[in-house]
């Protein structure tokens, strides 16, 4: 069922984090949630996994975003279906188009002339004139939910899989001989994991493409005075990278550096001790850090993947399923929480309600 409510952070990722949790207001009533911390909260929040991280239609196409069709043919077809579909079924009676000489009565007719919808003309089947401005309204209030729906069929119901299998593989599998804590693990289960790591990292409202979308919004704001006509430019950049990412098997940001992580980068897993605190998560959980200050080299992709493990994907010499694992202890586990709170847009995630446990 298509739902306005669309979480940028999946619920079914969140779900490693749920535990008993309660809220300021109501300290003595606990349910299953997650804290989450705005920016200099001390003191966590408890909400449900459906209540925080979405943003109402933020991947909802709608038909006034007709000029994504050429590059994005199945949201074409689906707007080509519904509005056919209300032309047919208008009530108190069936309409069809007209543009020139053509009628617009069959799907197929109205697949060839979509694009100049604007232009048609409308008639009852008995010939006489039916209302424009109406029917156009209707049409310009659809809306299409491929992309949020392509996110659940195609990444988010095998997580809970690539989560437990990659784990399972690394803290499981023997160290290779002369390469220190590398582990060996299945081709499949690693990349399995790079592949939901970049798609949550596309799937971010901060998703940048490494500066592009950068460099083309600073483009559009000169070009164009309105604000509103840069942001749609760039939400139409966006969806169409996100079609992409499902529907075309190569090129794009997603398919592009996929390929090249496989080939050069490598995983380390770090897993918290026991006694070490737990790493949060944020509302943008997959990110890249850079600095040129640290005395460590802690650049490179982050991904905390439960309170008790962090990816730390870097340039490597391996192929992509020699993992580094490694134990952390509370120093470096609260090192890691920083670098991930340095890196939220609003709010960090944990299962500790008190932040000095964490940071």
């Amino acid at each position: 069922m298509p739902t306005r409510n669309q979480h940028f952070v999946p619920r079914v990722y969140l779900k490693a984090w749920e535990t008993k949790v309660e809220t300021k207001k109501e300290p003595q009533k606990q349910f299953s949630g997650v804290y989450y911390f705005e920016k200099g909260d001390t003191i966590g929040e408890g909400a449900t996994r459906d209540t925080i991280l979405w943003k109402p239609h933020l991947y909802t196409i709608s038909f006034r975003q007709l000029y994504l069709s050429k590059k994005c043919p199945l949201v074409y077809s689906f707007f080509v279906d519904e509005i056919f579909n209300s032309m047919r079924t208008n009530s108190p009676r069936p309409v069809y188009g007209k543009l020139g000489y053509s009628l617009i009565k069959t799907k197929r007719s109205v697949h060839k002339h979509l694009c100049d919808i604007d232009s048609w003309d409308f008639y009852y089947d008995d010939g006489t004139a039916a209302r424009k401005k109406a029917l156009l309204n209707r049409f310009n209030d659809m809306r299409c939910y491929l992309l949020e729906d392509s996110f659940n069929v195609v990444f988010e119901n095998n997580w809970e899989s690539i989560l437990q299998t990659f784990i399972d593989e690394v803290k499981h599998a023997p160290p290779i001989p002369g390469l220190g804590l590398d582990r060996k693990i299945t081709e499949k289960a690693a990349k399995d994991m790079m592949g939901f790591f970049f798609m949550m990292l596309c799937r971010s409202p901060q998703f940048d493409a490494m500066g592009v979308y950068t460099w083309m919004n600073d483009i559009l704001k000169q070009t164009f005075s309105g604000v509103k006509e840069t942001e749609e430019m760039m939400d139409a950049v966006w969806f169409t990278e996100l079609y992409g990412m499902f529907y075309k098997g190569d090129g794009g940001f997603y398919h592009t550096v996929l390929a090249k992580a496989v080939e050069d980068c490598q995983f380390i897993l770090f897993e918290a001790y026991p006694d070490a605190g737990s790493f949060i998560t944020s509302d943008n959980p997959a990110f890249q850090h850079i600095s040129h200050v640290e005395k460590n080299n802690m650049n490179g992709y982050y991904f905390p993947i439960s309170p008790n493990h962090m990816l730390f994907i870097a340039k490597g010499s391996g192929p992509v399923n020699i993992v580094g694992y490694r134990m952390a202890n509370s120093d470096l586990v609260k090192k890691l929480n920083q670098i991930i709170a340095l890196h939220s847009i609003e709010k960090i995630v944990s299962t500790e309600k008190e932040r000095t446990k964490i940071m």
